[in-house]
Formats: structure tokens, sequence, C-alpha cells
């Protein structure tokens, strides 16, 4: 069936005009001549059967007829370009590959890996989204969650990612005049201790770890890690922190560790997806890749 619809152009051309109320300034956003909207006009004119505009003391001006379409054929005209920059923009889901993880972890660990992944593999467009509560993560949008702790993501396949490992860190300003070699894990009791408000724990696990008693655990909680480690960075107390996030600090001076080693705890960061996603190739491509890098800082 033939529709009866005028051409592009002279759309786009009418669009224009009546926007600028001038052919030439038309032309010169189209990239045209005057000459050429004007015809794209007339032929539109006689498409329609009704004149668009009229010459009024050298002026343009639109008519009543050319109002009323013009009103009609904008929203039709936006329809179509954001149809088409939605297609131009549309994933293709077999090179797709949608990741989500916690945002502290992505920023720290997963980031600095990425750019590598893609060297390896630029065929796949990579879309990392926040993990904020896996249970409601929608499997028919995500193909990879990376997160934290012992729960598995329902009707997934896991595999253990990396073990996490914790730290006792500080501003080097924190203990400005003192000895630090001379620190021990027990000297933590002597400055303000920084929380984490998700991980209650964190204090007396690493006390356990070091073979101390729990004792108070008095200081400010912060919402998140990031919070947490600007804390630590400015000098407000000691935070425990996974080695993870607090190593670029620790490499740049920013923050020190001087109340021992590292600790592992129980806990480990997990790579899951569906169980129906199991053999798409993007899928098996990127765990295979992140399990070989894992452990590679």
């Amino acid at each position: 069936m033939r529709r009866y619809i005028p051409s592009s152009t002279a759309l786009k051309c009418f669009e224009a005009s009546v926007r600028h109320l001038s052919f030439t300034r038309a032309a010169q956003e189209l990239h045209l001549t005057q000459s050429a909207v004007s015809r794209q006009i007339r032929n539109l004119e006689e498409f329609l059967s009704r004149d668009l505009f009229i010459r009024l003391n050298k002026r343009l001006v639109l008519t009543s007829t050319g109002a009323a379409y013009y009103k009609e054929v904008v929203p039709l005209l936006d329809s179509m370009e954001n149809a088409s920059l939605r297609m131009l923009h549309r994933e293709d889901e077999k090179t797709t590959l949608t990741i989500s993880a916690l945002p502290t972890f992505a920023s720290y660990w997963l980031m600095p890996k990425l750019a590598a992944f893609e060297k390896a593999h630029p065929r796949f467009q990579i879309k990392v989204r926040s993990l904020d509560d896996a249970a409601k993560i929608d499997p028919e949008s995500i193909d990879i969650i990376l997160h934290y702790g012992g729960d598995h993501w329902p009707r997934a396949v896991s595999h253990h990612l990396l073990s996490e490992r914790v730290v006792a860190v500080c501003a080097p300003s924190l203990l400005e005049g003192l000895e630090l070699t001379g620190l021990e894990p027990k000297d933590v009791v002597d400055f303000p201790m920084l929380h984490l408000s998700s991980r209650i724990n964190a204090w007396p696990d690493w006390m356990v770890a070091q073979d101390l008693e729990s004792g108070s655990f008095a200081g400010p909680s912060f919402a998140h890690f990031h919070m947490l480690l600007e804390a630590a960075k400015h000098g407000m107390g000691i935070a425990i922190l996974p080695t993870i996030i607090a190593g670029q600090a620790l490499a740049a001076g920013d923050l020190i560790a001087p109340f021992g080693d590292s600790v592992e705890t129980p806990h480990e960061y997990l790579l899951s997806y569906p169980a129906d996603k199991a053999d798409l190739e993007q899928v098996v491509t990127f765990r295979d890749w992140l399990l070989k890098h894992s452990d590679i800082m």
C-alpha cells in the first residue's frame, strides 16, 4: 500500500522554516540553498493543495493551515528522530555484557581490570551497573554480578573470586610525633575507631584475629566504604578496610598501616550469573578472564 506521505526533506524544510520564519535561515541550518528550501516548501504545498506560508510586507508569515499542519507534524518528526536514535544506540544482545557490582568494589578493584579486558576482547560492549541489593536484580537484564559474602545469588552459578583481607589504617597525621616502629595492634585502643555501618563486626573480628580482647568500639560510623576511606585519610581515626580498597591510598602514602599486617576474614567476593546464561559467549569469556586475573591487584 502506497502511503500518502511527503518527502522527509520537505518536512524538515517546513519545520525549520516555521521556527525561523525565514527560508534563508532554514537553509543555513539545513546546509541547503535558499532556493532549495523554497522549492521543497512549494512541493509540499502542491502535495497538500494548501498554502502554508504567505509573503506579507517582505516577511514570511505562517498561514492558519500551516500552523495546524506544523502542530501535527512536529511530534511525528520528534518521534521518528527518537526512534532512529534508539536504533543507533541499540545494544546487540550477542555482544553486550552487563555487569552489576558493588560500587566500591567496582571502583577500586574491577575498573583497573576492565581496560585490559576490553583491549583483549574489543567486540564486547561492557555495561557496568551498581549492585545495591542482590535480591532486586533482574536476571533478564544482568549477565554477571560481582558480590560480597557467602550468600549466593538464587538460581545462579557462583565462583569464588577472591578472599577478603582487611588492614587497620590511618592517616600519617593521626600519629604525628609518635614512633611508628614501636606501635602494636593493641595500641589501636588509644585512637578513635572508625566504622562502616553495614559491618558492625569488622572491629571485633580484627581484634580476635590479633588475639586481643574486645572492648569499647565507640567512634564515628559511615554508610559507604568510600566515606570511611576518606574519613581515615583526613585523620579522623583508624579504619578497618579491605586491602583492595586501601591499597591505592597506602601506595600513595595517604594512609599507613602501623598496627600489623593484613588479616584474612571469613568472607569472600563471588562472581555469579544466571544458570540459563552459563553458555553465553560474553559470560563465559568474561568469567574465565576475570577468574584468571583475579589475583592481580
